[in-house]
């Protein structure tokens, strides 16, 4: 796609002619629309500004004036043109004062819409900015770079619990008339227009305090749903500060300083809250001795980030394309992962601790310290997303935590090595987009943080935290670009990463290295030899390589780490000894696949000895994948029963089941063969002859003895380490679960019913439910129907059946996908309903590009969708990213829905969605070429 066909470059992101000081709102809101006068106060920046031009998208303008006195203006093609009356030069100020009206809807997630209101109350309204959503509230300049400083004032309808806004109150609410209340925050650190957050709903209200080591106190809210359950809210409120205090102990320059004093600082602080929360009338008695601990313990420690100002608040909202979006000092999180429920899964529970964490420590790394346009979103989420790991590893396990990083890389179709070679694909700092949306993607959440991943690895970890500390101080209150973050990593560690920033930040792909490694007796040096390739025409790769030489003992002969920067290299390590297996990028500390030539005897004994958790995971998926190969060209090849017996010695070895949960036997539907990759139905009959086989060589009375093993009671403890333990535990359980699926035969159907019925999880209900749904029980449709009774009256439950339902490998999934739809309980511009359906359903291939039912579904869900909802449509397209490597019937029915998607919608009507149909289309010239030779007088 050539750079002129995306609507916006960073030729479109000018140093700005005016700074923005300070923005005075005040918001009169009704149920209909809302009228917002705006005063803001400009300094200007140019030598010489002739015209103020403000974004302004869906806005009625009443009045403007400038500098006091009414203003002349043109608005056209969502901008604002003020000429000024005389030139205002470099240094001078300008106050514009703005009348305008803006109007909520319900399905533009953009500005301020409505959002789930309880009955017989005001609709509430909440606003979403990102990137540029404050534009439909009020003229102004959308840019990153606006930091300002706000007051902002709100009058609405008094029967509204909550009114909210960032920063601190300055005028308490009160009465503005007989119906109305009215409120005033101020925001004395400089914030961009995107973080903007305005709130006002009904919500149920609950609180904690929060006290760091220090003493110093804020209060935190929750804005639940109403008639939220205390309980669960409580718990929201300790999992959120739990993660507040780990923040303030366990980051900063000096975070891995003083281990043991930081960990009994965090247990003395939780005893202490416990206290508290225990004794609500007088416990300072109680306190005095534990305070004193604290003090002197923390008198000679330097800790992290904390919050400045009194309140943060969490608030509950239905509708988004987010999951969770901060908002200095307000983040909004979706309703049904912003505190536990009784129908929340395990994987989501684990996505509410993250969402937390990472929406607060945006606080610092976002807000604070500001990307200075669009293409640097990743340098506001790369670091996040890194302390995010690290909170999660810390109450659930590091190789737990980052063996989820490696499925999200490796998962077919949907992981991001899968996405990153797509047709769709961008880097991570593309060269234009259609929709600051574009750049929400898997790229920006894994591929960006491994690369500063890799700069840490290069500058060492305790580096790494003294320069991210210095970038924190250098930036504050201020915007900074990736170039400034890469400068002070350089500082410090005396690097200069602007050659490889450059390659990993503008390429797309990754490299592919194969490595080999020979033991020089003479010398006792091991020559390691490397070759990547993945970058076509661009530059090679820079990238560090880790590697351990193994002896068939076990014996660790040698470990090195090496800067890779050209297509081939070779280099020396010392060695101790004869090696018999090379451990090639131990923890993925590197975004490359490896393309193993290790013989299947050394993958075995590395399986045997390596004591790396993502290594060892990598060589049995080598092994994995060398089956899956086999039994695609030749189905009645027999799975290697060495690999089998490996399988089912780790499934029943306690320790390992307890360290990292059924991710460690995870099979994907993947073969490296090109002529296989992407043949989703033979993929998947691959993978269900090795499930089949472990089944059959387990038995039933064995898997059942096992399912009972792993089936622990219903528990209601909220103590991470409980926690690690139960989710791990019943990922196993279900795992098993699946092994017994596999027979299919009436016996059990009856247990997947069983288990169905008693669940006491939603996490057990989904997966007996899916699995049932998969089966050749008779009565599917009528169980599917149970549930659906059951789940719609619960958002949080209907999300989970239409995922769950999305992902059966039913040939009727289609059959049940129609019967949801035609229910008359399913909301299509509810993101989330979209979401777990639509998406959830594009993703399951082998049905959604490999039947004709299937693509019939996809391309009207498409049509649809678009006009509702860009964001997920485009992320629906993403299926599509490898066209050409389709079989040629598939090939060519795909290449027809996307042709007549973009014949069918205007692209004014769904313009990210059109464009990136394009590019696809442009990007798979074997496709275009057969539609072409098919349709010559409709050539594309």
């Amino acid at each position: 796609m050539s750079p002129t066909e995306y609507r916006y470059h960073p030729a479109d992101f000018p140093a700005p002619k005016v700074s923005v000081r300070h923005i005075n709102l005040t918001f009169d809101i009704t149920e209909t629309q809302t009228r917002v006068i705006a005063e803001t106060t400009f300094l200007t920046l140019a030598d010489t500004l002739t015209t103020l031009t403000l974004n302004a998208k869906n806005l009625e303008i009443q009045k403007i004036r400038l500098n006091g006195k009414p203003a002349h203006y043109t608005y056209q093609n969502d901008l604002l043109h003020i000429p000024l009356p005389h030139p205002s030069h470099r240094g001078a100020h300008l106050t514009l004062w703005t009348e305008t009206t803006c109007r909520p809807t319900a399905n533009i997630l953009e500005g301020l819409y409505y959002d789930a209101t309880p009955q017989n109350l005001p609709k509430t309204q909440i606003t979403q900015c990102q990137q540029w959503g404050f534009q439909r509230i009020a003229p102004c300049i959308d840019d990153m770079r606006a930091k300002s400083t706000w007051t902002t004032t709100i009058i609405a309808d008094s029967r509204y619990t909550n009114l909210i806004s960032n920063g601190n109150i300055k005028s308490p609410r009160a009465p503005y008339d007989k119906t109305r209340d009215i409120i005033t925050y101020q925001n004395d650190h400089p914030m961009p227009p995107y973080l903007f957050f305005l709130g006002v709903g009904t919500w149920d209200t609950f609180t904690r305090p929060l006290e760091y080591p220090d003493g110093k106190t804020i209060r935190l809210e929750l804005l639940a749903p109403k008639g939220a359950d205390p309980a669960n809210a409580a718990a929201a409120l300790d999992i959120l500060a739990d993660s507040i205090l780990w923040t303030c102990l366990f980051t900063g320059p000096e975070r891995y300083e003083s281990p043991d004093i930081r960990l009994e600082l965090y247990r003395l602080c939780k005893t202490r809250d416990k206290i508290i929360a225990d004794n609500p009338g007088n416990p300072e008695t109680a306190l005095a001795p534990i305070r004193r601990q604290i003090t002197h313990l923390a008198a000679d420690l330097v800790f992290g980030y904390q919050y400045p100002y009194d309140v943060y608040r969490e608030i509950s909202m239905q509708n988004s394309d987010f999951g969770g979006m901060e908002n200095t000092g307000n983040t909004t999180i979706i309703q049904n992962r912003i505190m536990p429920d009784p129908e929340i899964t395990d994987p989501a529970y684990e996505y509410m601790i993250g969402v937390k964490q990472h929406e607060f420590y945006h606080n610092l790394n976002g807000s604070s310290i500001t990307g200075d346009t669009p293409f640097a979103i990743w340098l506001n989420e790369a670091v996040t997303v890194m302390i995010e790991d690290d909170y999660l590893s810390f109450l659930f396990g590091a190789d737990y935590i980052r063996l989820q990083n490696i499925l999200q890389l490796y998962t077919p179709g949907t992981g991001t090595f899968s996405l990153d070679t797509g047709a769709a694909a961008m880097p991570i700092q593309p060269e234009g987009f259609n929709d600051p949306n574009d750049l929400i993607t898997s790229v920006t959440y894994v591929k960006a943080p491994e690369f500063t991943r890799m700069i840490q690895t290069i500058l060492g970890k305790h580096a790494f935290a003294w320069a991210l500390d210095l970038y924190h101080r250098r930036f504050a209150d201020s915007n900074a670009s990736p170039r400034d973050w890469l400068q002070t990593m350089g500082d410090i560690g005396r690097i200069d990463f602007s050659t490889m920033a450059g390659r990993w930040l503008t390429q797309t792909g990754y490299p592919v290295v194969t490595a080999t490694a020979a033991y020089n007796p003479d010398e006792e040096t091991a020559t390691i030899t490397v070759d990547q390739t993945g970058f076509d025409e661009q530059d090679p790769w820079i990238f560090p390589l880790a590697g351990t030489l193994l002896t068939d003992k076990g014996t660790v002969a040698a470990e090195f780490l090496q800067k890779i920067d050209g297509p081939h290299q070779t280099f020396s390590v010392p060695c101790a000894g004869a090696f018999a297996v090379a451990v090639w990028n131990p923890g993925h500390t590197a975004y490359i696949r490896i393309n193993s030539t290790a013989s299947d005897d050394e993958l075995h004994l590395q399986l045997k000895y390596d004591t790396d958790t993502i290594s060892r995971f990598l060589a049995y998926q080598t092994l994995i994948d060398r089956e899956m190969n086999k039994l695609c060209r030749d189905p009645a090849a027999v799975p290697d029963p060495r690999l089998i017996s490996w399988y089912i010695n780790t499934l029943t070895d306690n320790t390992t089941m307890q360290n990292t949960g059924a991710l460690s036997l995870t099979i994907f539907e993947y073969a490296s063969d090109p002529a296989y990759s992407y043949r989703y139905t033979d993929l998947h009959a691959a993978k269900q002859k090795i499930i089949r086989t472990i089944s059959d060589t387990l038995g039933k009375q064995r898997l059942n003895a096992l399912y009972t093993v792993y089936n622990i009671p219903k528990s209601t403890t909220t103590a991470p380490a409980e926690l690690a333990r139960i989710f791990k535990a019943r990922a196993v359980k279900n795992l098993i679960l699946t092994y017994l699926a596999a027979f299919d035969t009436p016996d059990i159907h009856t247990l997947l019913k069983t288990a169905y019925e008693t669940a006491t999880c939603a996490t057990d209900r989904m997966t007996a439910l899916t699995l049932y749904l998969s089966s050749t029980a008779p009565d599917r449709i009528s169980l599917l129907d149970t549930e659906l009774a059951r789940a719609a009256p619960d958002p949080v439950a209907w999300e989970n059946l239409l995922a769950a339902t999305a992902a059966s490998s039913s040939p009727d999934t289609v059959t049940y996908l129609r019967r949801i739809e035609q229910s008359g309980n399913l909301h299509i511009e509810q993101a989330g309903e979209s979401r777990s359906l639509y998406l959830r359903f594009a993703a399951n291939r082998k049905l959604s590009l490999e039947t004709d039912t299937g693509r019939t579904f996809l391309a009207s869900s498409l049509t649809t969708l678009a006009r509702v909802n860009e964001y997920i449509s485009t992320g629906i397209l993403s299926v599509f990213s490898h066209l050409d490597n389709y079989e040629e019937p598939v090939r060519d029915a795909c290449f027809t829905i996307l042709t007549d998607l973009i014949t069918t919608i205007p692209e004014t009507d769904a313009p990210s969605v059109i464009r990136t149909a394009r590019r696809i289309i442009q990007n798979s010239p074997k496709a275009k070429e057969a539609y072409n030779q098919t349709h010559p007088t409709q050539t594309i």
